[in-house]
């Protein structure tokens, strides 16, 4: 099959970019297992081996025109994958698609206007959209480094993510930390600190990212949002560090999947039941049973092959519920 992934922004990028990361990962999954594959988008910060690839910038002001878009289609095309709900059931495209839904509509905007062939990012994320077609995101665990650090000897717990939006929950992180009398390494953003008690690292690579987490006790998520996913608490367990969350959007499938033991975190309803689950977590447990979970699980494979099915399945005339 020649599938032709269409996002409209730069991919690959280098420094953390979620939804151009699970891309990539999605790509490189459906190369390995003998499909053709097309990125549609603006140039990234490297080339992808054994991937086509058509500039979107070539289009310049005429991005959204229908007319100009297909004819950056190849001929070979059998499906478009697109990452980016805009009005597609408006163009008459050569060939079936389907369209990743990565983040949450706001409450204003119609949900009609969604594609026909709609894929959602978890279970908790279709339904809050009137939809059942969901597949998890995955990465390509053999590029995250599964820590051999044993959790009793990490000495700080870790937050990653935008400390500027409430919602993200880096508070909540903060008030964790303190009341386990532990250090806070804030990965994502930046600001003071008089004590030692949290330590802002700032925009991070890849690299400092997963050094970030592998050496971290486990990783606070204490989100006050519906999250879709929540894509770094699968990079924190492909690390070999468990994630302690709330139970909102996508976390209880991220870590409530068949066969998850206590190791790898766990979640509660509110932050002071949060705190005594940390609180009573067996630190002596095996990193490597975290980074098990992760790869039988959220590896890139599985994800491909679960987005291969609704290809079948578009390709076949079928539309997506």
């Amino acid at each position: 099959m020649h599938v032709v992934i269409v996002q409209f922004e730069p991919v690959p990028v280098k420094l953390y970019g979620g939804t151009e990361r699970v891309i990539v990962a999605l790509a490189q999954g459906l190369l390995t297992l003998g499909h053709k594959v097309t990125l549609l988008s603006l140039p990234g910060d490297y080339t992808l081996s054994g991937v086509n690839f058509i500039n979107l910038e070539q289009l310049g002001s005429k991005a959204c025109d229908g007319i100009s878009f297909k004819a950056l289609i190849p001929k070979d095309a059998d499906l478009l994958h697109f990452n980016l709900a805009i009005a597609l059931d408006q163009l008459d495209l050569p060939c079936p698609y389907v369209c990743t839904i990565h983040g949450n509509l706001g409450e204003s905007e119609d949900l009609g206007r969604l594609p026909l062939n709609s894929i959602f990012v978890s279970s908790d994320h279709a339904k809050r959209h009137g939809r059942n077609s969901y597949v998890y995101n995955g990465l390509i665990g053999s590029q995250i480094p599964c820590s051999s650090l044993k959790l009793f000897e990490r000495n700080y717990f870790s937050f990653l993510g935008r400390v500027s939006l409430r919602r993200k929950g880096a508070k909540g992180a903060k008030r964790l930390a303190k009341q386990l009398m532990t250090p806070l390494w804030i990965g994502g953003g930046r600001g003071l600190s008089l004590t030692s008690a949290v330590r802002y690292l700032g925009h991070l690579d890849d690299q400092q990212k997963f050094e970030l987490l592998a050496g971290a006790k486990g990783l606070l998520f204490p989100i006050l949002w519906d999250e879709p996913f929540g894509l770094v608490m699968i990079e924190a367990l492909f690390s070999g560090t468990p994630v302690f969350a709330l139970s909102r959007g996508s976390v209880p499938e991220v870590l409530g999947q068949q066969g998850a033991t206590p190791a790898i975190g766990g979640f509660a309803d509110n932050e002071e039941e949060l705190l005594e689950l940390i609180k009573d977590y067996d630190y002596a447990s095996d990193p490597q049973e975290i980074c098990s979970y992760a790869n039988t699980h959220f590896d890139h494979i599985q994800m491909s092959k679960r987005y291969l099915y609704y290809y079948q399945l578009v390709s076949s005339g079928e539309q997506l519920s």
